[in-house]
């Protein structure tokens, strides 16, 4: 599980899976829709279930207190939060209590952020730092404090949470780009790998997380990878390719001007896009209409139930030990809906692989 210490010389083990809604298919889900979905997950064997913390769809911890209870087994996770939106401190009480309530079954998913941002003026600044800071100080509280910290981002002035907690609930770092990824491989149990679905990604982001294991004095393969893939599965390859362009946008958009994993997936972004984005226009419409269908084939999986059971066995292959599904449908079609279809059609397939 996540947290595990996974040498790098263990023995292969079966790849887990999770789901959870992303990006503009989390403000079409209702919180009972998420309750129902986590339940749906849990029915079908799946590990986790995740809930996005983006400003300003339904709140992330309602959402996932529904889905505790109306899950007994399924991990339940942020994916993700940040650092700047709300103090730390209270991500630890609030991450703590989800805890509690599922009876042990929190994640915290942090990452840098930026959702919500704009509307009340805050800025992303020093994300390693402040990453580093919010994961030391939160894991201090969850220890039962009473912790201090005058960090470069993060202040605490000697508090300590007023009830007991598990001390060792997991922490996983989501990022694409390097730094980041050194800093999960040094400090968190798990990184959620953002960086597409190409091999050639993948073994690049492989390659920071083990820089930051080193320089962490941590054993080999000490943090669990996770990866949360966009999917779009439909009989129609072409419609399938272009409905999962909504999720390739936030990476695009969200990374600008940096692609550096991009650039390890061989791809640039077309000069065409890439001075739409300079300009600051943010038009969806126009946005899609750019992304060329190699991006969505090197970040995303999209396609008829053949198509897509290749491309998560390829990242399974590729050594994602925890895959996350992230759901778009096609059109105005149903994101749980076409969940079903990919636990019941495609994942029997890779798993049978």
């Amino acid at each position: 599980m996540i947290g595990s210490n996974l040498g790098a010389e263990t023995a292969v083990r079966a790849p887990r899976f999770g789901a959870g809604f992303l990006g503009h298919v989390s403000g079409l889900v209702t919180v009972r829709e998420v309750a129902s979905t986590a339940e749906l997950c849990e029915r079908h064997g799946l590990d986790s279930f995740w809930v996005a913390d983006q400003r300003w769809m339904r709140d992330v911890y309602v959402s996932l207190a529904a889905a505790a209870t109306r899950t007994h087994r399924l991990l339940l996770g942020t994916r993700v939060t940040d650092p700047y939106i709300r103090h730390p401190g209270l991500t630890a009480v609030a991450v703590a209590s989800l805890d509690e309530l599922s009876g042990g079954r929190a994640v915290l998913g942090i990452g840098p952020g930026g959702s919500g941002f704009a509307e009340i003026g805050l800025r992303r600044e020093r994300p390693v730092a402040a990453l580093r800071e919010s994961i030391g100080l939160i894991r201090q509280l969850w220890a039962g404090g009473p912790a201090a910290l005058d960090g470069q981002v993060v202040r605490w002035n000697g508090g300590r949470l007023d009830f007991d907690c598990r001390p060792g609930i997991p922490v996983v770092l989501a990022t694409r780009g390097p730094k980041l990824l050194e800093l999960a491989g040094e400090l968190a149990d798990g990184a959620i790998i953002a960086v597409g679905t190409a091999p050639e990604a993948i073994a690049w982001a492989r390659q920071r997380i083990a820089a930051g294991e080193r320089r962490g004095g941590r054993a080999p393969g000490a943090t669990e990878l996770l990866h949360m893939t966009y999917v779009t599965l439909d009989r129609d390859q072409r419609l399938a390719r272009q409905a999962v362009k909504h999720g390739v946008l936030g990476a695009v958009v969200g990374s600008h001007p940096r692609y550096d994993f991009l650039r390890a997936s061989g791809l640039e972004v077309p000069p065409a896009l890439f001075d739409y984005l300079e300009s600051g226009q943010r038009d969806r419409r126009r946005i899609i209409e750019l992304i060329p269908d190699a991006m969505v084939d090197k970040l995303a999986i999209a396609g008829t139930v053949d198509d897509c059971a290749e491309q998560l066995a390829r990242l399974v292959d590729s050594g994602i030990q925890h895959v996350l599904l992230a759901p778009i449908p096609v059109g105005r079609g149903a994101a749980g809906a076409m969940l079903e279809q990919v636990l019941t059609r495609v994942l029997p397939l890779v798993r049978a692989a």
